[in-house]
């Protein structure tokens, strides 16, 4: 027990337990398709850099933008997969 400014006794507040430290089901990746997703639905990007290079989410393989960047700067295997933008510009609307 605590004292308060008035001299009132109070219970402590008690604080609240550590959750759990156990794996969630959140964490742990999940496929549809078993465990080629990328080959079947494709990459799931991530926020793309200034230069227009991503990771995928899923598979860790290094993306860039062929329209940003004629090839990647520091990684060979890189995939070559249009951003937003310049796939954007690549569809034929149909008139």
């Amino acid at each position: 027990m605590t004292q308060t400014l008035w001299g009132e006794t109070k219970q402590r507040r008690r604080r609240r337990r550590k959750r759990n430290s156990a794996t969630r089901t959140s964490t742990v990746p999940y496929s549809i398709t078993g465990a080629n997703d990328c080959e079947i639905i494709g990459h799931t990007e991530g926020h793309r850099d200034l230069a227009g290079c991503t990771v995928c989410l899923d598979c860790g393989v290094t993306i860039y933008c062929p329209g940003c960047l004629p090839e990647h700067p520091h990684d060979r295997n890189a995939i070559p997969l249009l951003c937003p933008r310049h796939e954007e510009s690549e569809v034929n609307h149909a008139v």
